[in-house]
């Protein structure tokens, strides 16, 4: 009851913490970030998109790209946007909606850390002191007030899950390995793909220098992979699908691919303490952190153990791919799909938070413990982007605009090399040839229906996405293709017709793996707690 009461205390505290940090995100009006109005923009939309469609989003979203129909849930990650459009739901106000999902997730990024921290230390006040340094860190408070990087930011919740069931599964209860593990790949991948996969290649690092140990639990692997796969496999594949089969701005070179190394930030950035600069992302470890990681680390040797000097080994690794020393550019364009080097920041701060409070066994006095907290949260106020007087306006008419990403990279790449013609074109079909008129019945994107007169060639008023089907009204299906202004069109005779973004046969197949994996994981989780009873 006793270490009950003890944990509930630490949580209540992580709560607190996660409030007082995000208090001037509350306090003040909506504070235009750099991604803001990407994701204003898509929560909105996908806010329609669950009430016109019964709580099933299409991927192709209406009202964007002039609408045309744009493709932002075929290629995006959905679950920070959707976690809050359903909150919009029941608050109609989108901004509040995204300010409660950034708080849920900076304390549940607490909480992962948490529980991470105590089982590498075996100290719940070591545990505490983790969580707050990772939840105060300020790349991640960046995230929040100055970058708006709502998808990055939900990614702190889920790192600490996978590192846990590694531990478990190397030094625990294997069982554990299971839920920790699979939920933490699975919330990972659907919040952040791109930064998902430079993670593996770290973990695939570590996994192989611990080949033995890999080898002996290869089976756990193997299971709790397939399940991650099944889970994921409705998002991964229609991307992979349309990455093959589509040509999209953002698979080009030099779109979401540049000059990376030059975009690296240097080894004295963190220490750099920029006071109050609107705007501008903070890379710094704050000075107490500091202090207590050069306290720890001189006094490495009471603490040391095998799990830690993997964790300096990767902080250091992670750190050095922040910086101009690390030689992107020397990659292959696949390898810099992440665009900024200093993302690999969100990393360093794991091992940073583990690293740094192990030298709080030497505080003796109570006050002193708690007073650094506070302190830790009040110098967090540097980072909050406080003074910026720009604000978010929900009338603003370029919201929808802005929804479509800077580089504007979900368009297919003919649509964008003929921008004018996208600028001008009506929402109607097309004739392109014969001489037949067109009956609109709806015109819901994705959906159209309508009547044909005459046998002729159309062009939809529909970017071209994979995944559109088009029958008529005895249900045979008709062949679409892209034209040459990345449009759909077909070539069909007279008839009544239907299109609409139902997805393949493969997209139909994952829905179904993604159910199975769901029971799979489902039977695992009860029958471990069948044992535990």
């Amino acid at each position: 009851m006793k270490k009950a009461r003890f944990k509930n205390i630490d949580i209540l505290i992580i709560l607190g913490v996660s409030i007082a940090l995000l208090l001037i995100l509350f306090l003040r009006g909506y504070i235009v970030g750099h991604d803001s109005r990407f994701h204003v923009g898509n929560v909105v939309e996908l806010t329609n998109q669950l009430r016109n469609n019964f709580f099933f989003p299409s991927r192709v979203y209406g009202t964007l790209a002039n609408n045309f129909g744009y493709g932002t849930g075929i290629f995006y990650p959905m679950l920070p946007h959707l976690s809050a459009a359903l909150l919009n739901l029941c608050l109609n106000n989108p901004l509040i909606s995204i300010k409660i999902v950034y708080w849920i997730g900076l304390f549940l990024s607490g909480v992962t850390m948490y529980e991470l921290s105590k089982r590498l230390s075996k100290d719940k006040k070591i545990a505490l002191y983790s969580a707050v340094i990772y939840m105060a860190f300020p790349y991640h408070l960046s995230n929040i007030y100055i970058r708006d990087a709502f998808a990055e930011s939900g990614l702190f919740i889920f790192l600490p899950m996978i590192l846990s069931g590694i531990y478990e599964l190397f030094n625990g209860d294997k069982k554990k390995f299971y839920w920790l593990f699979t939920i933490g790949y699975v919330g990972g991948i659907l919040t952040h793909l791109t930064m998902m996969i430079y993670f593996t290649i770290l973990l695939a690092i570590f996994l192989i220098i611990r080949f033995k140990d890999t080898i002996k639990n290869i089976k756990y692997f193997i299971i709790s992979s397939s399940l991650i796969l099944l889970i994921i496999s409705p998002f991964v594949m229609p991307m992979i699908e349309n990455r093959i089969l589509g040509t999209y701005r953002v698979f080009q070179d030099n779109v979401m691919v540049q000059d990376t190394w030059k975009n690296g930030i240097t080894i004295f950035s963190y220490i750099d303490y920029k006071i109050f600069k609107v705007g501008i992302i903070r890379h710094y470890i704050d000075i107490v952190c500091l202090v207590l990681l050069i306290i720890s680390m001189i006094n490495y040797k009471k603490y040391r153990n095998k799990t830690y000097d993997y964790v300096i080994l990767f902080g250091c690794i992670s750190i050095v791919c922040t910086t101009i020393l690390f030689p992107w550019d020397f990659f292959p364009s696949s390898f810099r799909m992440f665009q900024f080097p200093w993302r690999f920041g969100t990393f360093a701060s794991i091992f940073i938070s583990l690293l740094a409070p192990l030298c709080i066994k030497e505080l003796k006095l109570k006050k002193l413990y708690y007073a650094l907290i506070i302190v830790m949260i009040g110098l967090s106020f540097n980072a909050t982007n406080w003074n910026s007087t720009e604000f978010f306006d929900l009338n603003d008419e370029r919201i929808l605009e802005y929804a479509l990403g800077c580089q504007k990279e979900y368009l297919p790449a003919k649509v964008y090399d003929n921008i004018d013609y996208y600028n001008n074109r009506s929402q109607d079909i097309v004739i392109l040839s014969g001489n037949g008129s067109v009956t609109t019945k709806v015109n819901e994107v994705p959906v159209m229906s309508f009547e044909l007169s005459d046998d002729a060639t159309i062009e939809f008023p529909r970017l071209y996405y994979v995944g559109y089907t088009l029958k008529d009204e005895n249900n045979n299906a008709y062949q679409i293709y892209e034209n040459a202004n990345g449009f759909i069109e077909a070539k069909l005779n007279k008839g009544s017709y239907y299109l609409d973004y139902t997805g393949t046969t493969l997209d139909h197949i994952c829905k179904v793996l993604n159910v199975v994996g769901l029971i799979g994981l489902g039977v695992i989780l009860l029958k471990k707690r069948c044992e535990n009873d």
